[in-house]
């Protein structure tokens, strides 16, 4: 009966040490990480219904964006799209819901397109998030701050970064 109490006592333990590794993992595993930013230059011209479209749409004041200079209406061929791509991983236990991503304006920035998609990172697994600026003038100085938020187990997590 001695044997018997002893292997369980040390099962128990193994079970203990196991469940507590588990969830400090799971609590330093609890926001997502970046594991890459990039961003790509396309010419305004060479995406003339998005900037129509968007255009027309701030005119019309449906435009779902986010506006920063409300100034005259550039034209397509000063201007560039800037769309910045973000790679999140996800190692923890629990998906990472309601993600965005926020591109801190600099001069020159006309506006932000819409991320109309759902953004959920599933548990364990990577995904990409984008960002498309309008700026205005050529692509000399990409670099930009941002600001990526969402959700996880219902906790608000922020990370911030910059892009080269």
């Amino acid at each position: 009966m001695y044997k018997v109490m002893k292997i369980l006592a040390i099962a128990v333990l193994i079970v203990t040490i196991a469940g507590a590794g588990a969830v400090l993992y799971g609590i330093r595993t609890l926001s997502p990480v970046v594991e890459q930013v990039y961003v790509t230059v396309t010419p305004a011209g060479d995406a003339q219904d998005v900037f129509d479209g968007a255009l027309a749409q701030v005119a019309d004041g449906t435009f779902t964006g986010r506006v920063f200079s409300a100034g005259a209406a550039p034209d397509a061929e000063e201007c560039t799209f800037l769309t910045y791509t973000v790679r999140l991983a996800n190692r923890g236990f629990f998906p990472a819901e309601w993600v965005s991503l926020d591109v801190q304006p600099v001069e020159g920035d006309v506006l932000q397109l819409d991320n109309v998609q759902a953004n959920v990172l599933a548990s364990g697994s990577q995904g990409d998030i984008a960002a498309t600026i309008l700026h205005a003038g050529d692509a000399a100085a990409t670099s930009r701050n941002y600001t990526i938020q969402c959700y996880v187990f219902g906790r608000k997590t922020t990370l911030q970064g910059s892009t080269q």
